[in-house]
């Protein structure tokens, strides 16, 4: 079995505007690679805490889980050792062997709120994410079954997802009609619905958060120049790991759209660090 573990986040490529970039994507496993990352996420954690209890990017917003088990002290100890377990997991990592595949979808300039129009970029930016998925499994020699496993989606509406997966599996082609180059997902082994569950729950989905997490880090301080970032060093430990590595990681492991001068900037970065 291959499963592809993926959740989004957001950013703002101008420095105190909304959010205008939705980034979508995670990391695909093997059986065996998704038990050594099960693995790995225990070994780090039970220095800090329960192996058992959840890890994320953004670990502040675990404070009510860590309450609920009577766990506020080991909640400090992570936050305040955030960068220390952070690094653990991304060099032990490299161990293991797993695929990076994130789409980051930047909006064109819009009088709509991001809330308005976010349903439709999410459907898109799961499409262009998706379609690599698609892409990277039609090259591979395998007969195995392909699963999808998101993170439960904000506000609990899983139609964008399901919508846009009914038009993959089915017709290869987006929601929007978009051809999937790959065709068909049904013809390359990918189950009939796309699964859901809680990251909280998930060692590999925990492990797609932190990922996806360093990756919004890399692309800022790509377009804002900050001096340190440690998902930024982070992304750099782990770049092999990403789909396309050396030469095509911008098309298929960190694309960013549309063509802009942001995606110049993100291409040449990622060019500069696959060495």
């Amino acid at each position: 079995m291959i499963k592809w573990f993926a959740d989004d986040t957001k950013l703002s490529t101008k420095k105190g505007d909304e959010n205008n970039v939705l980034l979508f994507g995670g990391v695909i496993v093997d059986t065996k690679a998704e038990q050594e990352l099960i693995d790995l996420f225990h070994k780090v954690k039970n220095e800090y805490t329960f192996p058992d209890l959840p890890v994320k990017w953004n670990f502040k917003d675990l404070k009510k889980t860590y309450q609920e088990f009577g766990k506020e002290d080991d909640y400090n100890l992570l936050l305040n050792r955030s960068n220390e377990w952070r690094t653990k997991i991304f060099k032990e990592s490299k161990n293991i062997n797993y695929r990076v595949i994130i789409a980051c979808l930047e909006r064109y300039e819009s009088q709509k709120k991001l809330k308005e129009v976010k349903d439709e970029l999410i459907n898109i930016s799961f499409a262009q994410s998706l379609m690599r998925v698609g892409l990277y499994a039609k090259y591979q020699d395998w007969t195995q079954r392909i699963e999808i496993i998101l993170d439960w989606p904000e506000g609990s509406n899983p139609k964008p997802f399901n919508r846009e997966y009914y038009y993959a599996f089915n017709r290869g082609e987006s929601a929007k009609g978009i051809k999937y180059l790959c065709g068909p997902l049904k013809n390359l082994g990918f189950n009939q619905s796309v699964y859901f569950t809680k990251c909280t729950h998930s060692a590999v989905l925990q492990f797609s958060d932190l990922v996806i997490g360093a990756a919004k880090d890399f692309v800022l301080k790509t377009i804002y120049g900050h001096d340190y970032s440690l998902g930024y060093d982070l992304t750099k430990l782990i770049l092999n790991k990403y789909n396309g590595f050396p030469n095509k990681i911008i098309e298929r492991g960190l694309n960013y759209s549309p063509k802009n001068n942001n995606y110049t900037l993100i291409e040449s970065e990622l060019k500069n660090n696959a060495v």
